[in-house]
């Protein structure tokens, strides 16, 4: 059937990432981790919906918005003031301007809950992901409308990505790579931010 990939572990790779992926532990202190949870659950998130399905995930969007099935992009409200010094810190960490990170998401993983392979849509550039909470494992495979039959074409490249961690996608590990979370152990948030796609 298209589109169901044979078993990932045994293409699973730990010593490389795709290109473009960067990742830094211990971006937050516990300290920091644990206001930012407080401040989150004071959020209103709202269950994530893929067209007609209502996934595990809970979600609230910043800056733009994007729902499955429509063909662009909606305004959303403003980042809330506490996320403005974490937009600082990582423009800072990464080199880029901070107010180009235009779109924030926060995603609430309930116990079990996990995200299919995906890249993130076109409107938006580079990626930015933090972490809090559990850990979970982030896997990366190359992106192709058709599974082909060839090993090296279904290869899994996986990272553990650590509480308050922080990363960025850009370059091939966000256009040429899917990635995938499985189900998480036990409570978990990422805050994500991006950047709005150059024109052509």
């Amino acid at each position: 059937m298209p589109g169901v990939n044979r078993d990932a572990t045994l293409f699973e790779v730990t010593a490389k990432l795709p290109d473009g992926f960067i990742y830094q532990p211990n971006f937050l202190s516990q300290a920091e981790e644990q206001d930012l949870i407080g401040e989150i659950q004071k959020i209103q998130l709202t269950p994530f919906k893929y067209y007609q399905f209502t996934g595990k995930r809970r979600t609230a969007s910043f800056g733009w918005q994007y729902e499955f099935g429509a063909s662009d992009i909606t305004t959303a409200p403003e980042i809330p003031a506490f996320l403005i010094p974490l937009r600082t810190c990582a423009g800072t960490l990464f080199n880029i301007d901070p107010n180009s990170l235009v779109q924030t998401s926060i995603i609430e993983y309930s116990t079990g809950s996990p995200i299919g392979w995906h890249r993130d849509i076109p409107h938006f550039g580079i990626v930015v992901g933090i972490s809090l909470g559990g850990a979970c494992r982030m896997r990366f495979r190359k992106y192709s409308r058709a599974r082909s039959k060839k090993p090296d074409r279904d290869q899994i490249l996986a990272i553990e990505l650590q509480p308050r961690s922080i990363y960025l996608m850009s370059g091939a590990s966000r256009e040429i790579w899917q990635h995938s979370i499985p189900p998480v152990k036990e409570l978990r948030y990422s805050i994500m931010m991006r950047t709005m796609r150059a024109g052509p």
